[in-house]
């Protein structure tokens, strides 16, 4: 009777902790598959927002009167952000070539091409529309799209 009686005090607790312990197993394998699946949507969209985010903090910075426009460094549709230092133009141009955003900074009289600039990122396309002083981007990379649109404060529409 003693040794029954034990088994009888025994097993509710081993019942108990073995529920226990299945309940936190569940828990643990649903939210690994939620992270999982969070994890890959992040990771899905990480090149157009990040995209979206570069150039909008670029045409930011550089958003002065006649400073920022649309135009081609050689057969390449570009975005070009001018400025001055030190009394000399400087053109920053930002495009997409070769699987990449690419970033090319020189002077305003050197003759550039698209091979010249420094990747960023990688990105498959990357178009601009420009419109007195809204300018609006698409970002297309690994199938997913972003688009961006930045108001140019600087008073006057941007030179084209």
């Amino acid at each position: 009777m003693g040794k029954q009686s034990r088994l009888l005090e025994i097993l509710p607790n081993v019942l108990l902790f073995f529920l226990f312990t299945c309940c936190m197993f569940l828990v643990l394998l649903t939210g690994a598959k939620i992270y999982r699946t969070i994890s890959d949507v992040m990771e899905e969209q990480f090149s157009v927002t990040t995209c979206v985010g570069y150039v909008t903090a670029k045409v930011r910075h550089y958003d002065t009167e006649d400073a920022v426009s649309v135009g081609m460094l050689g057969n390449v549709e570009s975005l070009i952000l001018k400025e001055k230092i030190n009394g000399k133009e400087y053109l920053t141009y930002l495009y997409c070539a070769d699987g990449d955003l690419m970033e090319l900074f020189c002077g305003a009289e050197m003759e550039a091409e698209p091979v010249d600039g420094q990747s960023i990122m990688p990105l498959d396309g990357l178009d601009f529309d420009l419109e007195g002083n809204i300018l609006s981007f698409t970002c297309e990379a690994e199938g997913e799209t972003a688009e961006g649109v930045v108001a140019l404060q600087s008073g006057k529409g941007a030179a084209e």
